[in-house]
């Protein structure tokens, strides 16, 4: 979901309601809940694989980069961090992350690290919403 903000700010909402679980669903259908901080984390693997020459195939991560970052999460986080639940993670984000780099692609807009949101000038979001 995208909002405009009054401050020029457009923030990119990740519909996260699936991940909002109890924990006897947990047990049951073994889903982590992301906290922000291993999103932030994770995200910040995915980039170091990706600038490692030779860790890209066909637009994804090779499965040597894949392995390494499920030791990062692992290690960092605890064992329900293993690949499988990485690789759901990114198939349900992937969406809204395609749509993000859309928006950035158009003129008038930019992200904004400390917000972590889209920026607009209001004649781009007035542009943007007809």
């Amino acid at each position: 979901c995208i909002r405009k903000s009054n401050l020029g700010s457009v923030c990119l909402l990740l519909d996260m309601e699936d991940d909002e679980v109890t924990s006897d669903q947990i047990n049951k259908r073994e889903n982590i809940v992301w906290a922000d901080n291993e999103i932030d984390y994770l995200v910040q693997c995915l980039i170091e694989q990706a600038r490692m020459p030779g860790m890209k195939v066909k637009g994804g991560l090779k499965g040597k980069a894949m392995a390494t970052i499920e030791k990062k999460m692992i290690e960092k986080f605890g064992p329900e961090f293993t690949k499988e639940k990485i690789k759901n993670k990114l198939k349900y984000v992937k969406p809204n992350l395609t749509t993000c780099k859309e928006i950035l692609d158009t003129s008038g807009f930019s992200w904004d690290p400390v917000k972590k949101c889209i920026d607009v000038d209001d004649s781009a979001w007035r542009d943007y919403i007809q």
